[in-house]
């Protein structure tokens, strides 16, 4: 097989392709509202038919004219009728038509926009952390809402225009039937070339994700308030512009070199479709000038040529954007089938019911690694290695160490949101991986380092720990008083229906001491038997920290906690310590056992201490203090 013929095939696959996807969405929208679609369906039918049933009763209405003397004024009049009616019928079938488009596009943007984040809510942790699905994940957010309908308008469009083509071609066939052959010959060749540029453009598109991604950054770090303060500080403003003009000017060169490609080609066409189009015209005037037809037959058979040409190139525009909307189509669909890396939608799709059983006294009591290491995708080398250690009920664990020595993969993988970990993690004596591990979620607690703002009231930031309290106030503020945020929230103009953030009206700006005791808030808002704080004090001052800290031990008499904190003041309150250290666990004890062992703990110790004093101010962050 030649290379243009391995070409045609890989063209017609196209083709086949998204007629498929076509019929697809084409379910989906009938699934959604029957009546609608169905319509939608009747009127491009009759759309299709009104260009020939307008040339047939032009071509009428003429003729009657030049024969009224033998058909009579009636016979005119009827035609006359006819042709008013035809007209009529055809702004109110194209106002309907709208009506209807309106109204499934607005469905099914809001269906598929849906289904894009219900498949974004099954996806896991590693997934986010994935460039890749990224990718799909944005291009699938970018296409969601206009795309897809697209897809069926053209589909639907296509098959208008071939219904308007045959009618038409029947009227040339009975004049000249080589007329139509000609025109689709040379339509076919135009519409293969026009293919062809259609796949080369978006070949161009999806290599350009990524750097569409970073452009998208560069407007996020213009305009957004959270990035305003350095931006301004630091004189950001003009480099970040021209970062972005600089990404706006490589892909405006790429665009030029194709829609210049794009135009030689069309134009090439084109005068070979307008010749041919006057020399047919030419043909029928010369019969009309031998008077071998009348001149209504010369409108209808002028028409019949100028329609089957237009709406072959309706045909050929229609099915370039059918395909190009369908390689769109292909992606979203490859996105909304992107297998999931979440422990929990993975134990969710065996649909097998968990070995170990939880009923509603159900309580997590005691948590254990064994020999646990775990690697993130694309790594050479374990973040976390052969990790052992136990926590019981009623017990505090600090963990400590520099920065990147694996204390927060520790809490991802005990809050199961990693998959591929070698080694055991038990809950109660048993295999996490045993139980529902949506149940064992529902029973912790966590503020995570990069804890959320959420750009909502008061009651959402807190009450999302729970939602099933959402409307209980008086446990909302019992939450908010054990994060001693209680006294704040109560001052506020609406009290726990207060606008949080700036993003909307009416909204009030918390500090971000106020932002990280509501999320402190929101985890204590759940009945957890395990709560989980990741550098739980990192906007406090140190009074406050203490406080809250002694709060939470009191709290964590009968649960168990583990925090995370580069402060050995904040550690030596837990009751046992582990030092991690390249992903692994180089010391755990008490603050005095630690010291007296005189390891990292101990240094890290003398580090912190030495900031207290004058010769030691500053040292600290190079020992891996406080943040």
């Amino acid at each position: 097989m030649t290379n243009g013929q391995e070409g045609v095939h890989h063209e017609l696959r196209s083709v086949l392709r998204s007629v498929l996807h076509g019929l697809q969405l084409f379910q989906l929208i009938f699934r959604m509202n029957k009546r609608y679609t169905l319509t939608s369906v009747l009127l491009y039918i009759i759309q299709g038919i009104m260009p020939v049933a307008t040339l047939i009763v032009t071509q009428n209405l003429l003729n009657g004219v030049s024969m009224a003397w033998k058909q009579g004024e009636a016979w005119l009049i009827t035609q006359f009728a006819l042709f008013i009616l035809v007209f009529v019928m055809k702004n109110v079938i194209s106002a309907v038509q709208s009506y209807v488009d309106g109204i499934l596009q607005t469905l099914l943007s809001n269906t598929l926009n849906i289904m894009v984040c219900e498949k974004s809510t099954t996806l896991g942790l590693a997934d986010y952390e994935n460039s890749e699905v990224n990718d799909q994940l944005k291009r699938a957010n970018q296409e969601s809402s206009y795309r897809p309908y697209q897809l069926y308008t053209q589909m639907a469009g296509i098959a208008s225009s071939l219904i308007t083509m045959l009618s038409s071609a029947v009227l040339l066939i009975l004049w000249k039937w080589w007329v139509v052959l000609v025109i689709f010959i040379i339509s076919t060749i135009s519409f293969y070339s026009l293919l062809k540029l259609n796949r080369e453009q978006f070949r161009i598109y999806m290599d350009r994700t990524p750097l569409n991604r970073q452009t998208w950054y560069m407007t996020y770090l213009l305009t957004n308030d959270s990035a305003f303060k350095e931006v301004k500080l630091f004189q950001l403003g003009p480099y970040l512009l021209n970062r972005y003009r600089d990404f706006l000017t490589s892909f405006l060169l790429v665009d030029r070199r194709i829609l210049m490609k794009y135009t030689r080609i069309k134009l090439l066409y084109d005068m070979l479709e307008i010749a041919l189009l006057f020399w047919l015209i030419w043909l029928v005037i010369q019969e009309a000038f031998h008077k071998e037809i009348l001149i209504g037959s010369l409108y209808g058979y002028i028409q019949a040529i100028t329609l089957s040409q237009s709406q072959m190139q309706a045909m050929i525009h229609g099915m370039i954007k059918f395909s190009q909307s369908n390689l769109y189509m292909e992606q979203l669909l490859q996105f909304l089938k992107v297998p999931t890396s979440d422990p929990v939608q993975r134990q969710k799709q065996l649909l097998t019911p968990p070995k170990v059983s939880c009923d509603e006294s159900f309580r997590i009591e005691q948590i254990s690694f064994e020999g646990v290491s775990f690697r993130y995708s694309g790594q050479s080398r374990d973040t976390i290695r052969n990790l052992h250690f136990t926590l019981a009920k009623g017990q505090t664990i600090a963990i400590v160490g520099k920065n990147g020595s694996g204390k927060s993969t520790l809490v991802k993988l005990l809050m199961q949101l990693y998959a591929d970990y070698q080694g055991v993690i038990k809950v109660n004596g048993h295999n996490i991986l045993d139980y529902d591990l949506q149940q064992i979620q529902e029973r912790i607690g966590i503020v995570f380092q990069d804890f959320v703002h959420y750009e909502m009231s008061v009651r959402h930031n807190i009450g999302f720990g729970s939602m099933d309290k959402l409307e209980q106030d008086e446990q909302l503020l019992d939450a908010a008083k054990c994060a001693a945020i209680d006294q704040t929230i109560k001052q506020l103009p609406y009290g726990l229906d207060t606008q949080l953030g700036r993003w909307f009206e009416e909204g009030f700006q918390l500090s971000g001491g106020q932002w990280q005791r509501i999320a402190i808030a929101r985890a204590f808002f759940r009945s957890a038997d395990v709560y989980i704080l990741d550098e739980p004090t990192s906007f406090l001052d140190p009074l406050a920290e203490q406080n809250l800290l002694q709060l939470f031990q009191d709290l964590m008499k009968e649960r168990m906690a583990i925090f995370i904190t580069h402060r050995i003041s904040s550690a030596r309150l837990a009751d046992k310590i582990l030092v991690m250290d390249n992903g692994q666990i180089v010391e755990q004890g008490t603050h005095a056992e630690l010291i007296k062992l005189d390891g990292i703990y101990s240094q890290m110790y003398r580090v912190q201490a030495s900031s207290f004093t004058d010769e030691g101010v500053g040292v600290e962050y190079a020992g891996g203090g406080r943040k």
